[in-house]
C-alpha cells in the first residue's frame, strides 16, 4: 500500500492506515522524497485522526519535546520548517493550538498559545475568568483566601497573560480578579491598588469604605471607641498606609473622621499607649 501511494497520488487514501505507514508518507513528504502529501489525505475525521498522528510523532518523536514544554516550544514557523504547512492550513486554519488541541485534546488551553483575537470575542470576560482561575488555583496552587498576599501584575506575567490584563481589563490586575472571583475581595486588600485609586472625589470615597471595612469588618471597634481603639499602627498593619500617606498626609485621625462624620473627634483622644521596649539596668563593676 505504502508503495502505491509514493508512486503516485490517488483521489483517496484508504482510511485505515497503520501509525508507521501514516509516519511513513510524513517522512517522505518532510524530506522531499514525496512531492506532496495524497490528496485528501487530511480530509474528515480520519484526516484530523492522521493530522494527530503525526503532529505527536513530530514534537514527541523527532524534536523530542516533552508535552508539557509544548506551549513554549510551539510556534507557525515550526509546522513551516517540518513539511507541514499544507496540514496547518487545510486542517486548523493556520492556527498551532487547534493542531495541538487536535493530537492532544483538552490537554492545553487556548491563553497558552496566545491565540490571535481570543480577548477581543464576546466570551471573553468568561475565558478571562477561566483563564485567571486556571494560573491561581492549578498553577499557582493559591488558596482563595491566600490570593491577596501571593497574587499581583506579576504572576499574570509570569504565565503570559500581561495580553488580557491589557485587552480586558486596561492594565489593572484587580480587575481580572474581581472578574474571575466577582464580590470576593476589595482593591485595598492587595499589595498595589488601583492607580488614582485614592486621589480626588473617589478617592476620599474608597478611604471611607476602606476605613469602615478595618474599624469594623476587622477590628470589631464600637463607635463609641473609635477614635481610642483604631490607631495609625492598624492601619498599616492592614495595609492601609498608603491610604493614610495619599489622603490625609498620615494622619488616622483625619481618616477615621472621614468615616465617621458624625461623631466628634475628642480634642485629646487617649489612645492605647504603643508597648514600650523594656530597658535592662546595666551592672556596674
Amino acid at each position: 500500500m505504502v508503495a502505491e501511494l509514493n508512486g503516485l497520488d490517488a483521489r483517496t487514501v484508504a482510511p485505515d492506515l497503520e501509525r508507521e505507514e501514516i509516519v511513513r508518507i510524513y517522512e517522505d513528504v518532510s524530506t522531499k522524497r514525496r512531492r506532496r502529501f495524497p490528496n485528501n489525505f487530511f480530509e474528515g475525521p480520519t484526516g484530523k485522526q492522521r493530522a494527530a498522528t503525526i503532529t505527536r510523532y513530530l514534537l514527541e518523536d523527532k524534536l523530542q519535546i516533552a508535552v508539557e514544554d509544548i506551549p513554549r516550544a510551539i510556534h507557525k514557523k515550526l509546522f513551516y520548517d517540518n513539511g507541514l504547512t499544507w496540514m496547518l492550513g487545510s486542517c486548523f486554519d493556520w492556527s498551532p493550538y487547534k493542531a495541538i488541541d487536535n493530537a492532544y485534546p483538552g490537554r492545553f488551553h487556548k491563553w497558552q498559545f496566545n491565540v490571535k483575537g481570543m480577548w477581543q470575542g464576546p466570551d471573553r470576560f468568561k475565558l478571562a475568568a477561566e483563564a485567571t482561575r486556571w494560573m491561581i488555583e492549578e498553577k499557582e496552587g493559591c488558596s482563595v483566601e491566600e490570593i491577596p498576599q501571593r497574587i499581583s501584575a506579576t504572576t499574570f506575567g509570569k504565565y503570559n497573560l500581561r495580553g488580557m490584563l491589557s485587552v480586558c481589563f486596561r492594565g489593572s490586575f484587580f480587575r481580572a480578579i474581581e472578574n474571575a472571583y466577582p464580590g470576593r475581595f476589595y482593591p485595598w486588600e492587595f499589595r498595589n491598588v488601583p492607580k488614582n485609586f485614592w486621589q480626588g472625589a473617589k478617592g476620599l470615597e474608597n478611604a471611607r469604605r476602606a476605613t469602615r471595612w478595618l474599624v469594623e469588618d476587622k477590628l470589631g471597634v464600637p463607635r463609641d471607641r473609635v477614635f481610642q481603639d483604631v490607631t495609625y499602627h492598624l492601619f498599616r498593619e492592614y495595609g492601609l498606609g498608603g491610604m493614610l500617606t495619599g489622603c490625609f498626609k498620615g494622619s488616622s485621625i483625619q481618616a477615621l473622621h472621614n468615616a465617621y462624620p458624625d461623631l466628634i473627634v475628642p480634642e485629646h483622644p487617649k489612645r492605647k499607649p504603643r508597648r514600650r521596649r523594656k530597658i535592662e539596668p546595666v551592672k556596674l563593676t
